[in-house]
């Protein structure tokens, strides 16, 4: 039964990650030239502030704050975290920041074998909103 768990998890949306000590700055040239509005900003515990253009993540801070994050390339929107995290043991990768509740949901770091490094987010009903809302069973990954 665990292996048709493992079929269902579903990928909803890739984001590039940027790193900028300034994010007014970075997201003045990502929406001019995108085209897109800003459709996620917030600020983390630890001072880090991030927000979405697009399908780009913009990750900002002072270089300490940001230092333990550089190493994050990309994030995936996920369907089930509980289940990512048992796929990423099953491949073995390891998990760099453990599941922990997020301002939009929860997530979860993990380095892949061969060294991509990760995050993977579980967004809460009130992230999907302000997305535009979930994509139903029917649309592809």
């Amino acid at each position: 039964m665990h292996d048709t768990l493992l079929l269902s998890m579903r990928i909803f949306r890739t984001y590039a990650r940027v790193y900028a000590t300034d994010l007014d700055a970075a997201l003045a040239p990502l929406t001019a030239l995108t085209g897109e509005p800003i459709t996620t900003r917030f600020t983390m515990p630890n001072g880090l502030e991030l927000a979405t253009v697009g399908r780009v993540l913009v990750v900002a801070g002072d270089e300490r704050t940001l230092e333990p994050y550089r190493a994050t390339s990309a994030t995936l929107i996920v369907d089930d975290l509980d289940e990512c995290q048992v796929r990423l043991t099953r491949t073995g990768a390891e998990i760099v920041r453990a599941p922990q509740a997020v301002p939009t949901g929860r997530n979860l770091t993990a380095k892949l074998p061969g060294g991509a490094q990760i995050e993977y987010v579980e967004w809460d009903e009130a992230q999907w909103e302000r997305a535009g809302g979930r994509p139903d069973s029917s649309t592809p990954s």
